[in-house]
C-alpha cells in the first residue's frame, strides 16, 4: 500500500469511515450502547466462571494493588476485541465493495481501512467508559492513557496487516471467513484475557500466551491499565515487530492481488 496514494485519497477514506460509523447500528433501538453491552456481558460471564466456579483469586495489580477481576478482564478484552472484530468485518469488505471497484478507480485498501478506523473510534469510546471504572476503584489511569494509545496504534497497524491480507485472499478463497472464525477463537483462549499467565504451570504454555501476537499486546494493555506500569522494552519491541512485519506482508499480498479484484468479482 502506497502512503502517498492513501493520503491523496484521504477524503474517500474519511467518507467510507464515516459511512461505516453511521450505518453500524442503524435501525437499532440501543444504537451505540451495543458496543458497550457486548464486552460487559462477556465480563459478567467470565467473572462468574473465574471467581465463583473455579474459585480463583483476582490478580493483584503491581504496583497498582488492584484486585478487581472485571477490570483485569476488560483491560485485555477491549484491544483483543478491536483486533478480532476489525478483521472479521474487513475480510468481506472487498467483496461487498465489488460494485464500487468495477466502476471507480480508487485505492481498494480503503475498504478495509475504513472498517478499522471506525472500530478504533469504538475502542476509544469503550476505553473512556473503562477509565471511569478504574477511577472509581482508585486507579489513577488517566496518565496511562497516553502509552496505552501508542500501544493501540501499534495494534491498529498489526490489525491492518492481517485485515489486508485476509480480505484480499477472501476474494479468491471464500473459506477464509470461516477459517478466521476458528483462528479468532484459538487466539482468544490462548491470550491472557480470562486467566493469569503466571498461574499457568507449564513453561511452554506460558511462553505461547506471552509471546503470541495477540497475547503480547493483551498483556501490555493489562500492564499499562491494570498494573499501572510501563511494559518492558522487550514487550514494546515484540509488539512493534509483530505490527511492522504483519503490515508489510499484508500490504504486499494486497497490492499483488488487487489488480485482479475486478475480474474476479
Amino acid at each position: 500500500m502506497s502512503l502517498r496514494t492513501a493520503v491523496a485519497h484521504r477524503n474517500l477514506l474519511y467518507l467510507l469511515s464515516l459511512k461505516e460509523l453511521r450505518t453500524r447500528y442503524r435501525k437499532s433501538m440501543l444504537g451505540w450502547t451495543w458496543s458497550l453491552l457486548n464486552p460487559l456481558s462477556q465480563m459478567v460471564i467470565f467473572s462468574v466462571v473465574f471467581l465463583y466456579i473455579f474459585l480463583r483469586q483476582p490478580p493483584v495489580g503491581d504496583p497498582s494493588g488492584l484486585e478487581v477481576y472485571p477490570l483485569y478482564f476488560l483491560a485485555g478484552l477491549l484491544p483483543f476485541q478491536f483486533f478480532s472484530i476489525s478483521v472479521s468485518a474487513a475480510i468481506g469488505s472487498v467483496q461487498e465493495g465489488a460494485s464500487l471497484i468495477k466502476k471507480v478507480a480508487f485505492p481498494h485498501e480503503h475498504l478495509a481501512l475504513s472498517i478499522i478506523i471506525a472500530q478504533f473510534v469504538t475502542l476509544l469510546i469503550e476505553v473512556a467508559v473503562l477509565s471511569v471504572a478504574f477511577l472509581l476503584f482508585g486507579q489513577m489511569v488517566l496518565p496511562w492513557l497516553v502509552p496505552w494509545f501508542v500501544l493501540m496504534v501499534l495494534v491498529a497497524v498489526f490489525t491492518t496487516g492481517v485485515a489486508l491480507m485476509l480480505s484480499a485472499a477472501n476474494v479468491f478463497f471464500h473459506d477464509i471467513n470461516y477459517l478466521w472464525g476458528i483462528v479468532a477463537q484459538v487466539l482468544f483462549y490462548t491470550s491472557p484475557i480470562i486467566f493469569v499467565t503466571e498461574e499457568i504451570p507449564y513453561p511452554w504454555l506460558r511462553a505461547i500466551t506471552n509471546l503470541g501476537p495477540t497475547g503480547s499486546f493483551v498483556r501490555a494493555s493489562q500492564e499499562i491499565l491494570y498494573d499501572g506500569h510501563w511494559p518492558s522494552l522487550a514487550r514494546w519491541s515484540q509488539v512493534a515487530v509483530y505490527a511492522t512485519v504483519t503490515f508489510v506482508i499484508g500490504s504486499t499480498v494486497f497490492n499483488r492481488l488487487s489488480p485482479r479484484f475486478a475480474e474476479e468479482l
